[in-house]
């Protein structure tokens, strides 16, 4: 029996030639099709658009429609803005066209699935002459949608809207482009890439720049470039390791164990190392010089980041480095080894295998939605606009938007988000209210953006044990800093007035 590598081979240099004569289009047959995939991935991987980084997201775009919001927390939620355009065309765009922004989410994040969807089409059009081998790859590809990045606290695609969600299809257009050897269109989205995520954009930047190394067999220049990547990281180390910290950041940091391989699981570490010896095994056992560049330069800047992450990212000494997250590199290698793989499965189960390989999806598909359920165990798989969600959380959130002044300022237990049945809803994207720092989401703020550690920290601070404490301990902690209404878990004793209760929350307003 034949190998399904040997069998793709056999159209591999035909394809290179043609791909670096013309780039390759897609046919509106296929924008058919990926039209018609999309809501099928809506709807296995569900949507929650106030959810984890989505909160951080969706509050800068509320800030920038109604400045008069967050007029006392706007640091830290707009942090992100001053390095992301994300925020700024979403704003505008929903002012332009006089969209409510649920509708805006939805229709972004409809988008964004798209675009991934064209993204891995698009690559797999310049690997697999077959198209049904291109088929193949996205639709495995959007299977593990949501699947995650090792332990990086990355998935491939989020359930929600952020500038990731552009930014990774970005990615993908670029590599395709650059295989294409289409320069003015790859310098085009790598820009597009930049604007809306400038970490991502440089790990796509030395992606590209190893692509084109291995593509012309420069193999002095591809090690020279590791060894400069690695050099110049502990140029830096050494640096910053004594460099004093703002009060507070080191606490911060350390919240973010995904940082730093020391804090890693055995089996979370063989998420980085598995991807590459399958890597190396294709590169070495492939006649397909397309398929070889790819794992080739998958392994040059996999091996380069974890040997970085390894040397120099620690819970002690610099934590610049740190901030750098040079392990998320592994977010573009998971979606070129989706790819890779997709087609080559495609490739061996088709024809009298095919009921194999619909089997494999189908099961694919209904583990990655049992999972998000986990993830998400009291929201609703798909939180559509305008409905009422399930989650006790977000209708405390929901009742504090619609009932509560826009000027009003809360506090939580700043550890409100770890709890399971709060499915880390983001507070100020559901309420549009102010609140004193949580310890997740404000915390991973401050971990990129130190000056706001010493702020954090005290808010962070006040808030801690805030269920537990009395009503006089509250008042003189919280009136202070300004705080005015109180969100406490059911159990929490006081003697407060609490117009609104539910399962989970209280609401009370600050004598």
């Amino acid at each position: 029996m034949s190998s399904p590598v040997l069998e793709v081979d056999s159209h591999a240099l035909s394809l290179e030639e043609q791909v670096s004569h013309r780039p390759l289009t897609v046919a509106v047959s296929d924008v058919t099709g990926l039209t018609l995939l999309t809501p099928f991935v809506f709807l296995v991987h569900g949507y929650h658009p106030f959810a984890d980084d989505a909160g951080i997201y969706v509050a800068g775009i509320r800030k920038m429609m109604n400045p008069a919001l967050f007029t006392v927390d706007s640091s830290f939620v707009l942090a992100h803005t001053r390095l992301s355009i994300f925020s700024h065309l979403f704003a505008g765009g929903l002012r332009l066209f006089h969209i409510p922004l649920e509708l805006g989410l939805i229709a972004g994040y409809l988008l964004s699935i798209f675009a991934f969807l064209l993204g891995c089409f698009q690559l797999s059009q310049r690997v697999f002459h077959d198209v049904q081998l291109q088929w193949g790859a996205t639709l495995f590809a959007s299977t593990l949608f949501t699947l995650p990045v090792a332990a990086t606290a990355l998935w491939i695609m989020d359930p929600y809207v952020t500038a990731r969600s552009f930014s990774t299809p970005f990615s993908l257009f670029a590599l395709a482009a650059c295989m294409d050897r289409n320069w003015k269109r790859t310098v085009l989205w790598f820009l597009l890439t930049a604007i809306m995520h400038p970490l991502m954009a440089a790990y796509l930047g030395a992606f590209l720049l190893a692509y084109v190394l291995v593509s012309k067999d420069r193999w002095r220049w591809l090690v020279a470039s590791a060894l400069v990547s690695f050099a110049g990281c502990a140029a830096v180390y050494f640096a910053t390791r004594h460099a004093d910290l703002p009060d507070g950041y080191r606490e911060a940091v350390l919240t973010r164990t995904y940082f730093f391989l020391s804090c890693w699981h055995w089996y979370e570490v063989l998420g980085l190392i598995a991807p590459l010896l399958l890597m190396l095994i294709t590169a070495l056992r492939t006649r397909n010089r397309l398929i070889r560049n790819l794992c080739i330069s998958c392994i040059a800047t996999g091996f380069t980041a974890c040997v970085v992450a390894a040397c120099f990212v620690h819970t002690s000494g610099s934590f610049f480095l740190a901030r750098i997250q040079p392990l998320r590199t592994f977010l573009l290698i998971y979606i070129v080894g989706l790819v890779l793989l997709g087609g080559l499965l495609a490739q061996y189960l088709r024809g009298k295998r095919a009921a194999i390989g619909a089997a494999l999806l189908i099961l694919l598909s209904s583990l990655m939605l049992l999972v998000q359920k986990q993830v998400y165990t009291t929201s609703a798989h798909v939180e559509w606009p305008f409905t009422a969600p399930p989650n006790p959380w977000q209708q405390a959130f929901l009742w504090i938007r619609h009932t509560t002044p826009q000027n009003a300022v809360f506090a939580l237990d700043s550890n409100y988000t770890k709890l399971g049945s709060e499915d880390t809803q983001g507070f100020r994207a559901t309420a549009a209210r102010s609140a004193l720092v949580d310890e997740l989401k404000d915390g991973g703020v401050v971990a990129i953006f130190p000056q706001l550690a010493p702020r954090w920290k005290s808010q962070r601070d006040l808030e801690t044990g805030l269920d537990r404490i009395s009503d006089q301990e509250r008042i003189a902690r919280l009136r202070p800093a300004g705080v005015t209404w109180l969100l406490l878990s059911s159990n929490a004793t006081t003697q407060m007035d609490c117009p609104y209760r539910n399962s989970a929350v209280t609401v009370c307003k600050l004598p």
